[in-house]
């Protein structure tokens, strides 16, 4: 894998990206139970606010994709890290004291992080070509760094300090995005590259076969004959519509478990500190999950059974346990297993979104995947959260996380079988010639 400065940084905005938008919205389930005491309001309320951040970021996708056509990727990417950081800085300088002012804050936050999210995932798809899904999942480890970091950061912040200290301390790290998008390079102005995307010396196309011939080969390997409209994705690529029910389930899990673990393991008694502790290692457990992820995309036949089988039934197996133990030793076990399961699954399935659509329907499936995510995790979070104001337990909210796990397991099992009775691509059109030149 040969290194240039566009693909460092690419590799390092989407990083950071990543670092902070996930580390972040870790962190707010140290401040729920304070701030559904503060306001006056229930669980369900106060978590469905918190995901506006990472929901808001998704759902903006198919927006960001229009606006990058007409306005200079590089440009977007620094307004969206202008706009991350200056949501944080409106919730320390002047401290919401209704829920509608902590829901525009967070609205601004989401904006700015939808807006670093699209532009570093496309142009991280650009400069790594076929070295994608790898790259993707290499980049998908600073989750889980900013998972076992910034919630204890904010515990500690909010302990000897005030809430308002912790969220000036993420505006100046969010800032660091406007850094990395000043350096954002667009598709095709780096020279070094020699042609454009995926079509460089290191990516799919051989000598003698032209760009437009180059997509073509691309269309007929995936079986792709429609390009009428953004949704013929949905009946070109039949395994697409696996991944995005899967996308959609590991989403809104992955933003539950990040919601409310923390106030679980103070629901169970666990003092502020230790159920952070809980965050932390769940976050350690997620790093083994990616090391165990890159191997795995050596070979589509093992990603799914795997990377995605596997992982939603020992997630469903962690929930089921939390349910009915409640011991340290048993919760942080748990922790690690759930950190590990999501971070498998929800990566390998988004690493493997070029193995399911071609390139001409990329970008419209990742912004119509991105926007039912976000849709999705926030009507998952404000779901259990209303299970827990109903039932006034978690061990409730958390048995509708283990239902999510076994839904998960079986369209996995579906899609492993629809892969393997028959074959995935349609059979070769009239460009099923140009397969030959590669």
């Amino acid at each position: 894998m040969g290194l240039n400065a566009r693909k460092i940084h690419s590799f390092v905005g989407r990083c950071l990206y990543l670092f902070l938008l996930n580390g972040t919205m870790k962190a707010y389930g140290v401040i729920l139970e304070r701030t559904v005491s503060s306001f006056h309001t229930n669980h369900a309320m106060v978590g469905f606010i918190f995901t506006f951040q990472t929901s808001v970021a998704f759902m903006t996708a198919p927006a960001v994709n229009l606006l990058q056509d007409r306005v200079s990727p590089r440009i977007v990417a620094v307004v969206g890290g202008f706009l991350a950081s200056a949501g944080f800085v409106c919730r320390a300088v002047v401290p919401p004291t209704a829920l509608w002012q902590l829901l525009m804050a967070l609205t601004i936050t989401g904006l700015g992080f939808g807006m670093v999210n699209f532009v570093t995932l496309v142009c991280l798809k650009d400069a790594f070509g076929k070295e994608y899904p790898t790259v993707f999942i290499m980049t998908v480890f600073s989750v889980y760094i900013g998972i076992c970091t910034l919630p204890p950061l904010l515990e500690y912040l909010t302990r000897n300090f005030e809430e308002s200290v912790g969220m000036l301390v993420f505006a100046g790290l969010t800032s660091l995005l406007v850094i990395s998008g000043i350096f954002t390079e667009v598709k095709g102005e780096s020279p070094s590259d020699g042609v454009p995307g995926d079509l460089s010396s290191e990516g799919t196309m051989d000598a003698g076969v032209g760009e437009d011939d180059a997509a073509s080969v691309d269309r007929v390997r995936h079986g792709c004959d429609d390009m009428t409209g953004r949704f013929s994705l949905f009946t070109e690529h039949r395994e697409f519509v696996f991944l995005f029910i899967l996308a959609i389930l590991a989403i809104s899990s992955y933003l539950s478990w990040s919601i409310y673990l923390v106030p679980y393991g103070q629901y169970l008694g666990l003092d502020s500190a230790t159920a952070v502790w809980l965050s932390t290692i769940g976050g350690i457990g997620g790093i083994f999950g990616k090391a165990f992820g890159l191997p795995l995309l050596s070979r589509k036949g093992l990603a799914i059974p795997l990377g995605v089988l596997i992982p939603t039934i020992l997630l469903a197996i962690s929930y089921g346990v939390t349910l009915f133990q409640d011991g340290l030793g048993i919760l942080a076990a748990m922790s690690i297993v759930s950190g590990y399961s999501l971070s498998i699954w929800g990566c390998i399935v988004q690493a493997m979104i070029p193995w399911t659509v071609c390139d001409y329907h990329f970008n419209d499936a990742i912004s119509i995947l991105a926007f039912s995510s976000g849709a999705a995790g926030m009507m998952g979070v404000l779901f259990t959260g209303a299970v827990f104001d109903v039932s006034d337990s978690y061990r409730y909210s958390f048995a509708m996380l283990a239902v999510e796990g076994l839904a998960g397991t079986v369209v996995s099992l579906m899609w492993y079988w629809s892969s393997s009775v028959s074959p995935v691509n349609k059979p070769a059109t009239e460009n099923s010639h140009l397969l030959n030149s590669e």
